[in-house]
């Protein structure tokens, strides 16, 4: 269940002129909460988008469900859309709308002299450095911290312990969860033969526009130059970027994905849970790599690639496939290999035979000649 937050009921037939939707049952019935199908009573709404989920559906007690344009439904409210996941986002926004703080700063928080918050909201404990711009309408929370002559964009939110370092760029609408650093040292060290040599980490990590970063998310600056996240790139908890990346617009980066130094990612690419990229290569635009995969060379754009080294989809699904069957393969493999030793014995000894009663042979022709 998903209480909505002192907002009015709405509508079956509101809901829908909201989500571009139309009405097969009652318009007028209220709904006060949106809830999953399996939980969902008669005063809230749920949704399907997954046909697997079609006979909990039929045995939901929803007010309403939200489904596709032309799913079969008898007898009971529903609004159908052209994309019903969609639409599930722009049901619960209309319930649960942002809250908007009134900007000011905290009297706990720090802005040192020299940064910029006009417009912005500063928390309690949040801490913006000397030379630092924040835009309009952001909000930094609890303990965040936005370094010297760094840059946040109008419109962000960046949670409790998020970290801009310092000279590093965040564009308008950027979200930081909880635990997210932006612009922390590469990982960059010359061996010597005393140890090692750390290599100072001088360039930025800049964000554009609409990007989201998960709790405890890394992107790293470099030693020169800049590390890149594109517009619009959605960033899962527990990921690394490491220093001089570039990742590319609209990009989906799930958990413990990392993106080693160097690496340049295309537009659209999508790294499953797990997933790496090793330095200095090109993944070309709307590639998928597979979960627990770590590809090693470029790729084309629109590959599918999986396993380790990462492989083209199609064959990696054949070596999955065959991997299982590999020891009863290798017992057949010996047990032929027995066989055919054994037949080899046994055509030499034929041969051996053959051989004797052969040389008898020529030997009573002989003494029959001689006779």
């Amino acid at each position: 269940m998903n209480r909505p937050d002192g907002q009015a009921p709405w509508t079956v037939a509101r809901i829908a002129v909201k989500v571009g939707g139309r009405v097969d049952g009652d318009p007028d019935r209220l709904i006060r909460a949106v809830a999953g199908l399996e939980l969902a009573a008669g005063d809230e709404i749920a949704f399907l988008s997954n046909r697997k989920y079609t006979r909990m559906f039929r045995a939901s007690k929803a007010g309403c469900v939200l489904v596709g344009e032309d799913e079969p439904v008898s007898e009971r409210t529903v609004i159908r859309c052209k994309d019903p996941y969609l639409a599930f986002a722009l049901v619960l926004e209309l319930f649960h709308p942002r809250v908007i703080l009134p900007a000011g700063v905290h009297p706990s928080a720090i802005v040192e002299a020299g940064a910029v918050v006009d417009g912005a909201t500063v928390l309690a404990f949040a801490f913006v450095g000397a030379g630092a711009r924040v835009g309009a309408a952001t909000v930094l929370h609890p303990h965040s911290y936005v370094g010297p002559r760094a840059t946040v964009g109008a419109g962000c939110v960046l949670m409790a312990g998020s970290v801009v370092e310092a000279g590093c760029v965040l564009g308008d609408r950027v979200v930081l969860n909880p635990g997210a650093v932006v612009g922390g040292e590469g990982f960059g060290f010359v061996p010597t033969g005393s140890g090692l040599h750390k290599i100072p980490q001088t360039g930025r990590a800049i964000l554009g526009d609409d990007v989201e970063l998960g709790s405890n998310t890394c992107v790293d600056r470099a030693a020169v130059g800049d590390t890149l996240v594109k517009a619009g790139t959605k960033v899962d908890n527990l990921v690394q970027v490491g220093h001089g990346a570039t990742v590319g617009q609209h990009c989906l980066l799930v958990s413990y994905a990392a993106v080693a130094g160097s690496a340049t990612l295309g537009d659209g690419v999508v790294m499953a849970m797990k997933s790496g990229v090793v330095g200095h290569i090109d993944i070309g635009a709307r590639t998928q790599i597979a979960a627990c995969s770590l590809v090693t060379e470029d790729t084309p754009p629109n590959s599918r690639r999986g396993g380790i080294p990462a492989m083209d989809h199609h064959a990696w699904l054949n070596v999955a496939v065959a991997t299982p069957k590999l020891p009863e393969l290798a017992r057949r493999s010996v047990e032929q290999e027995r066989s055919t030793e054994a037949l080899k014995a046994e055509l030499a000894a034929l041969k051996a035979d053959l051989h004797h009663e052969m040389s008898e042979l020529r030997l009573l022709i002989g003494q029959k000649e001689e006779g």
